[in-house]
């Protein structure tokens, strides 16, 4: 066996609720730890992550990063100044800053930095309590992104975004997309004596759009269906302001129920029997819950916007957030028309199959091995550019 490299992910984003970034970062862990060729050091915080505390495979570093340090001046203050020391001591070959900032200005070895989004960026007031976090927040993202020396996306939405507002090379910035992860076994059907139901699975920020749903679930129930029933993962009190008044407008028997934070196992079997998934997210970096529901056979009715019509392709239905009637219409030929269908199932079942968590674990390394080169390579390698341009 050749050099076995070290390389440090950072997941402290782990501190706290589990997010799309806390999914992927794990991911990309579980499937660099299967690798003889690397070591993965996993920089925790104050809370390290259970599922990780009895593996030999990962080599865990524990740091004083708590809930309280997650605001954008007390994260950026804590990344300069304990964050070298703690990368010195750990004796890695390379660090991965996966949580769109957090390269310091001392990083004593090679760095890697994936940034999901710039939404914060695009709504600052949304996101940030006071001008001094905003500055911050794009202090560390634009500091990072010099300090790297490569920088990954999730998608070539938010590459062009990246490239864009932080003025950096474009062959310093590849996209790596996501991967998903598929059944084991074919979708269970929906049980005769369910309800049908559509699902809406996501976070509550404004930029999800939860009101959208609300709305064009309103508009369906009077022009077809008043017995289909919404489910949404959350509670009423997740709810946005905008999402609380859309809410309250539908009548007092709409059917609409709140699946709280399910299990993965609980979240697949909604996935399977659901009529469709509903992503309205006027702003999205990826939109993970389009490639979950197309491997568990939902159809997928998403925004035709940002990020989403990259993932979702021909295998779901585009349509304009904002607009009740379009949206209702393709609800209804979901249910009306079985042939359109079983033709998104199969072709969401076929196009999932370009999202692997393997793959993406992959690039990733390829990646860390050119920057522990030194070199940066004329063009993008192929394998990168395969997903981005479908």
């Amino acid at each position: 066996m050749g050099i076995r490299l070290r390389i440090m992910i950072d997941a402290r984003m782990l501190v706290g609720r589990f997010s799309g970034v806390s999914r992927v970062v794990t991911r990309l862990v579980d499937e660099l730890a299967k690798r003889d060729d690397v070591r993965v050091v996993a920089l925790c915080g104050s809370e390290p992550y259970a599922p990780w505390s009895l593996r030999d495979d990962i080599e865990l570093v524990a740091s004083t990063f708590g809930r309280s340090d997650r605001t954008a001046c007390r994260r950026l203050l804590w990344e300069e100044t304990e964050l070298p020391a703690i990368i010195r001591r750990a004796g890695v070959d390379l660090f991965h800053a996966m949580w769109n900032s957090g390269i310091p200005i001392r990083c004593p070895v090679p760095a890697v930095l994936t940034i999901h989004d710039l939404i914060p960026w695009h709504n600052p007031t949304e996101h940030f309590t006071s001008l001094t976090q905003r500055v911050c927040y794009r202090y560390g993202m634009r500091a990072s992104a010099r300090r790297a020396a490569r920088v990954t996306t999730v998608s070539e939405y938010v590459r062009r975004e990246v490239l864009d507002r932080l003025l950096l090379g474009a062959l310093r910035v590849v996209a790596i997309p996501n991967g998903v992860n598929c059944p084991g076994t074919p979708a269970v059907p929906r049980r005769i004596e369910d309800r049908p139901y559509v699902l809406y699975v996501g976070g509550h920020e404004p930029r999800k759009n939860v009101a959208g749903v609300f709305r064009a679930l309103e508009r369906y129930w009077e022009r077809f269906d008043a017995s289909l029933e919404l489910r949404l993962t959350g509670t009423v009190a997740s709810l946005t302001a905008d999402a609380k008044v859309a809410f309250g407008s539908l009548p007092a028997e709409a059917p609409v129920r709140f699946l709280g934070d399910p299990s993965d196992e609980e979240l697949g079997r909604q996935y399977a029997s659901a009529e469709a998934l509903l992503l309205l997210s006027r702003d999205e970096g990826f939109g993970l819950p389009a490639l979950e529901a197309m491997a568990h056979g939902c159809p997928v009715i998403a925004a035709a916007q940002a990020s989403l019509p990259e993932v979702v392709g021909d295998a779901g239905i585009l349509v304009n957030p904002d607009n009740p009637t379009a949206i209702s219409d393709a609800i209804d030929r979901l249910r009306t028309s079985p042939h359109d269908r079983a033709e998104l199932v199969r072709r969401g079942l076929a196009r999932v199959q370009a999202f692997s968590w393997e793959t993406m674990a992959e690039c990733m390394y390829g990646l860390y091995r050119s920057v522990l080169r030194g070199s940066v390579p004329s063009q993008v390698p192929e394998v990168l550019w395969t997903w981005g341009s479908r």
